[in-house]
């Protein structure tokens, strides 16, 4: 995989190595660049920003503190990430075991830069958006955990089945196996609630 580099040069990999020798400026250089990506995706598999952003926290702070275990098998934004979605699959467990499970809500998915342009709305075209958002947005919280995880890794961030694979700690097959289930459950859901 080929290594980010931003405009000053640095590759994740030097990043890495000027972390690990205890320059705390490289570390605050690779929080800039996958913040928001990391942010995002556990948003959209949480479905709560409060929750997501306390998360992609914690997952910083705990890469923070093992950056010295890393050793480059994984690019930094799967290793990043593969922290972020155990604590966020344990958030979930943790919120199902205390009955506080919330619905989903894709709120989040369009403040994240959703590629629809709506160039002109009117109250009905607002309110149809609004019946589809929130109908996938029920439809996606249903989903079993990890099919929610592959699905929103492979659909909104747009991770390769190999990468997907590394963060969600299973091999290839099962992703894909994981994600034709998801998209066959959210196809058979959003049908049900008359959106297709």
């Amino acid at each position: 995989m080929v290594l980010l580099k931003e405009a000053c040069g640095r590759s994740d990999a030097d990043l890495v190595e000027k972390c690990q020798v205890g320059d705390d400026a490289a570390f605050d250089e690779l929080v800039r660049r996958y913040k928001d990506r990391i942010y995002g995706v556990v948003c959209r598999f949480l479905g709560n920003r409060e929750d997501a952003l306390d998360v992609a926290q914690e997952a910083f702070v705990r890469a923070y503190r093992g950056i010295q275990g890393y050793g480059g098998q994984a690019s930094v934004y799967t290793w990043l990430f593969t922290i972020a979605a155990n604590l966020a699959r344990n958030r979930l467990r943790d919120q199902r075991q205390k009955g506080r499970d919330k619905a989903a809500s894709l709120e989040a998915m369009a403040d994240g830069g959703s590629d629809i342009a709506m160039t002109r709305e009117t109250p009905r075209s607002l309110a149809q958006r609004r019946e589809l958002e929130e109908s996938l947005d029920a439809c996606l919280a249903a989903l079993p955990a990890a099919q929610r995880l592959v699905f929103v890794l492979r659909v909104f961030d747009g991770l390769c089945y190999e990468e997907i694979a590394a963060c969600a700690g299973c091999g290839e097959g099962t992703v894909k196996s994981r994600l034709n289930q998801a998209r066959r459950r959210l196809g058979d859901c959003l049908k049900a609630r008359g959106v297709m």
